[in-house]
């Protein structure tokens, strides 16, 4: 009976598990396989536009003085006035009085020197009659000599008719001979004065170059302003003894400042376009190749919610050399306005500008380039490494190699005569996990709706 009932129940469990699997299997229908298309990889893209207009080349400056004048003592003495204006950071103008020296060594100078001059002039005064008494002494000698001279001729002729005796004749040419030598005597006098007026005339000019320095240096006494300017530094104070030579005052002009710049040389490059119609046709070096063209620059100073612009001019290369340790060209601008011309704020009304553009600040340098070549741009984000460009070119991937000239406002510049795109052709900005030259790809739909055409009315069509 053991053995039979063992059957009985391995044939109940499976009659069980199989009544089972049928009502199971009965419950749902296993789903219908779906295969799914494989379509190609969606990607952004956007139009290569002509870049119109020109565009701004970018570098960081800092601000120095144009120029800072040294004033120093011309004269030794004690600073006997400093004026109230006279210290650093104080606003001096032109021919402003800042130092005194002491006066009193040089007032005696020139009233000495005064006194020889006047002392000179009378000298001048007693030969110019001396000399005149001379000439007409001179003129009565000669006259005397001319009678002489008939006397003697006289009594050799009475001589010869045995009228005049020899002691008639020898007093008569002793008197000639007197005659003679009175007029030598006064001639060699003439001679001596003459040489004397050059020795007066000359002491006199002497005395005169003495006293024009003396009231020069009594004038140099007072030590001005020679410029507009802000006083830098003042070095001595009153009461002071000064040598001369020594600083006393510093000043920085007002009127203008520098701006000292760096340029790349792919960035000078658009600046020799304008220097390259100076050169002449028949000389290989000129001073137009040292020289940078007078282009405008806009100095942009940024605070914390607030910008300041200024408008100057490009003037020159910084000694025309080459920074060894960043290779870009030392350069310098002018800026010739003081107050910032254009003001951006968050807040209008609340925050003050600057007075001036003071030495050491930092600014942006922009310099307008209007380029002669044209320029095509696409996006600085749709240049790959290498200086690629993915093209969606027939639905498929191109790629081109681009020679980016700039990089503007996020957007990269390139000629267009040498560019391997045209105006209109879309570059793919979106990434790609793999790149394949022909793969097909398609527009993502968003970029296809930004670029359906549309109406007049700006509506897009269906």
């Amino acid at each position: 009976m053991k053995p039979l009932s063992k059957y009985v129940l391995s044939i109940g469990l499976l009659v069980t598990g199989a009544i089972l699997f049928i009502v199971l299997s009965q419950m749902k229908t296993a789903p219908a396989s779906l295969q799914r298309e494989i379509q190609p990889p969606a990607v952004n893209t956007t139009p290569v536009k002509v870049h119109k207009g020109g565009f701004y080349l970018d570098a960081d400056g800092e601000v120095v003085p144009y120029r800072e004048v040294t004033l120093s003592a011309e004269v030794a003495g004690t600073v006997k006035m400093k004026a109230p204006q006279c210290f650093a950071g104080q606003y001096v103008k032109q021919g402003e009085l800042l130092l005194q020296i002491e006066t009193d060594d040089y007032d005696l100078e020139v009233k000495r020197l005064t006194e020889l001059a006047n002392q000179a002039e009378i000298s001048v005064e007693e030969l110019r009659l001396e000399r005149d008494n001379t000439r007409k002494l001179i003129a009565l000698a000669e006259e005397d000599l001319q009678l002489q001279r008939k006397e003697l001729e006289r009594i050799l002729l009475l001589n010869r008719r045995n009228v005049a005796t020899e002691s008639d004749l020898d007093t008569a040419r002793r008197n000639e001979l007197a005659s003679r030598n009175t007029m030598q005597t006064l001639q060699n006098e003439k001679l001596l004065l003459n040489k004397k007026q050059v020795r007066v005339l000359s002491e006199q000019q002497q005395i005169a170059a003495e006293l024009k320095k003396a009231k020069l240096d009594l004038t140099r006494t007072e030590i001005q302003a020679t410029i507009d300017g802000i006083i830098t530094e003042d070095l001595v104070e009153e009461g002071a003894f000064v040598e001369r030579g020594a600083a006393v005052v510093r000043i920085e002009d007002t009127a203008k400042v520098e701006l000292h710049f760096d340029l790349q040389y792919s960035q000078l490059q658009w600046l020799w376009q304008y220097t390259d119609a100076k050169k002449p046709a028949n000389q290989n070096l000129s001073a137009s190749s040292y020289e940078l063209p007078r282009l405008p620059v806009i100095a942009v100073l940024s605070l914390d919610d607030a910008s300041y612009q200024w408008e100057g001019r490009l003037a020159r290369y910084d000694g025309a050399k080459v920074n060894a340790a960043t290779r870009t060209v030392p350069c310098v601008a002018i800026v010739e306005e003081r107050t910032p011309k254009q003001i951006s704020s968050q807040e209008p009304g609340n925050v003050a500008a600057p007075p001036a553009l003071l030495r050491g600040m930092f600014v942006a340098i922009q310099i307008k380039i209007n380029p002669k070549n044209p320029l095509l741009s696409v996006p600085a984000s749709a240049v790959r490494p290498g200086d690629r460009l993915w093209i969606f070119r027939d639905e498929k991937l191109a790629t081109e190699h681009v020679d980016v000239v700039m990089i503007v406002d996020g957007q990269a510049l390139i000629l267009a005569e040498r560019a391997p795109v045209n105006a209109g052709d879309e570059v793919i900005t979106s990434p790609l996990p793999m790149a394949i030259v022909g793969m097909p790809l398609r527009k993502a739909e968003s970029n296809a709706k930004d670029f359906a055409p549309t109406n007049r009315a700006g509506e897009k069509l269906k």
